[in-house]
């Protein structure tokens, strides 16, 4: 029996083979992707990382109040400062650290709290809550907060809305506007009202200036002046 046998054909180096520089190449774009997906990551952790911060912005709110140590004690205290995860308050009478207590609020209502330090003039108390509660407490905080200094009267008729209310809007001109209070916020408010002035007009809200960021479909947006900066004060230790 023949055997026919076909001739190998001669293996050409080239064919499936990169050259080395193009390896490099590909190498050096996968690990460009790589760190540009690591520097995506490193700004999203930033970002929620700064969005929690403002979430939980501390403010200066002089509340009266009265707190509920773990044994059934009742004393007067006073908020100092405050955000939505926690506050500092005054007392004559602090608690030990690592102590539960509830805290009742003007305007507030109750907080259930613990301690994480204090000292003869008070303690500082981390907030226990659901974000729920967290949320609502934000907006109470954003109000109080804004009723002293925007002078706002509050709207006893919508007593669940924290930004319902009636402020008074003096111009540079003189011209005094009532408006309502449409949104509030650390940094600017919204108001419905019929006479609207320019963008960029000066704007006088109680103790707060400002300036027209923008006009509505029922009145205006004021973006507030940014405040001078805090002199520093000793803590609650």
């Amino acid at each position: 029996m023949t055997v026919i046998r076909f001739p190998r054909q001669p293996r050409d180096e080239t064919v499936n083979r990169a050259p080395i520089g193009s390896v490099r190449t590909v190498r050096g774009r996968m690990t460009a992707h790589a760190d540009a997906r690591l520097d995506r990551r490193k700004i999203r952790i930033a970002a929620l990382g700064a969005q929690e911060k403002r979430r939980h912005r501390r403010v200066k709110l002089s509340l009266p109040g009265r707190y509920l140590d773990s044994e059934g004690g009742e004393y007067a205290c006073k908020l100092v400062d405050i955000s939505p995860g926690g506050g500092r308050i005054a007392t004559e009478h602090p608690p030990t650290p690592g102590e539960r207590v509830v805290m009742i609020l003007a305007g507030l209502g109750r907080i259930e709290g613990e301690v994480i330090r204090a000292g003869k003039a008070g303690f500082a108390a981390r907030f226990m809550a659901t974000q729920r509660k967290r949320d609502k407490l934000a907006d109470a905080i954003t109000w109080r907060f804004n009723m002293a200094r925007l002078g706002l009267e509050e709207d006893r008729g919508s007593a669940r809305k924290p930004s319902s209310g009636r402020a008074t809007l003096k111009l540079k001109d003189g011209v005094v506007i009532r408006a309502d209070v449409l949104d509030v916020s650390m940094t600017g408010a919204a108001f419905a009202c019929l006479e609207r002035p320019r963008v960029g007009e000066t704007v006088k809200v109680g103790d707060m200036k400002g300036r027209v960021a923008r006009w509505l479909e029922n009145g205006i947006a004021v973006a507030f002046d940014p405040p001078e900066p805090p002199q520093a004060e000793p803590s609650a230790d």
